[in-house]
């Protein structure tokens, strides 16, 4: 499919969030503004999607209805859960089911720029959320997964190989060979708080509500994820000195016990430095992914 002609001024990006759990997708105004949204299980026969079907199929939906409202479409910017080279291609495996390059399936449709999904989001809190003006920052995002961006005079740094995002692969302190990701993640907050139980746990906000009800085992394991969290923070702080840490993530917004923990482990952990940078939520919330997805296309493009 041909996007239609236009100036650049008048054109719309679209900008894709594939997740493990969810796609997202989202028509995107030349200032930031999301004029459509859409969102779809990314599971498919218990696989997460398969061949990128279903990214595909938003993409596809999103030209539809742009060619509906009568906008001009000036190509697709894609953010990927998993390790994303500087020139675009997927190196790994560890998410997403994907057989082809998603550059290969989106670029079928319109002119693709494809990225990491957490560099797109911390590119989108540069530009226009929380990290606007701050110069230097750490992005963070805790959901399902969990990963990191280093922003640098406003544009995220890849590392030589793309891979300058793996947070979720350091150790966690007071847990002997696990990682943080499977430890403190959404999933790994659900998966350990499920384990032994009879019936399914939707989620980590699953796990939150629970503690809020006073059950002991949700509050010590939403304790131990949050500390192990603030620690990992910490330990980001101290070695890379960013000017401020951004946390965006469905885990920003759990609150107590896992926040507090979180920030009384941040302070420990940087109880040495004489003015350690603030900890701030993101402002973008749900859209950071797909806003800053487009946002990558369109600074590519120029």
């Amino acid at each position: 499919m041909t996007p239609p002609t236009g100036t650049l001024a008048e054109r719309v990006t679209v900008g894709i969030d594939a997740g493990g759990t969810k796609v997202a997708g989202a028509l995107v105004g030349p200032d930031g503004t999301v004029l459509a949204r859409m969102r779809r299980s990314a599971i498919v026969d218990g696989r997460r999607d398969p061949g990128l079907r279903v990214t595909r199929a938003i993409a596809a939906a999103l030209l539809r209805r742009a060619g509906e409202r009568g906008l001009s479409v000036d190509g697709i910017g894609a953010g990927f859960p998993e390790y994303v080279a500087p020139d675009g291609r997927l190196t790994s495996r560890e998410v997403l089911a994907w057989t082809r390059q998603p550059a290969l399936i989106l670029g079928a449709l319109a002119p693709a720029t494809i990225g990491s999904d957490v560099r797109c989001a911390a590119l989108a809190e540069a530009r226009l959320g929380a990290g606007r003006g701050a110069g230097s920052f750490l992005y963070i995002t805790l959901g399902t997964g969990i990963s990191s961006s280093l922003v640098i005079d406003g544009v995220p740094w890849a590392g030589a190989r793309g891979e300058a995002i793996a947070l979720g692969e350091l150790p966690v302190a007071d847990a002997p060979g696990e990682r943080l990701e499977p430890w403190a993640s959404g999933e790994g907050i659900r998966r350990r708080y499920a384990a032994g139980r009879p019936g399914p746990v939707d989620g980590a906000q699953a796990v939150v509500r629970a503690a809020r009800a006073g059950d002991g085992e949700a509050h010590a394991i939403l304790v131990s994820a949050g500390a192990a969290t603030g620690a990992a923070i910490a330990g980001l702080v101290r070695l890379l000195d960013p000017g401020l840490v951004v946390l965006g993530g469905g885990l920003a917004a759990a609150g107590d016990p896992w926040r507090g923990a979180l920030r009384s482990a941040y302070r420990s952990g940087t109880a040495g430095r004489p003015r350690p940078p603030r900890i701030v939520r993101a402002r973008l919330g749900r859209d950071a992914g797909t806003v800053g997805a487009a946002l990558l296309h369109r600074e590519r493009a120029r």
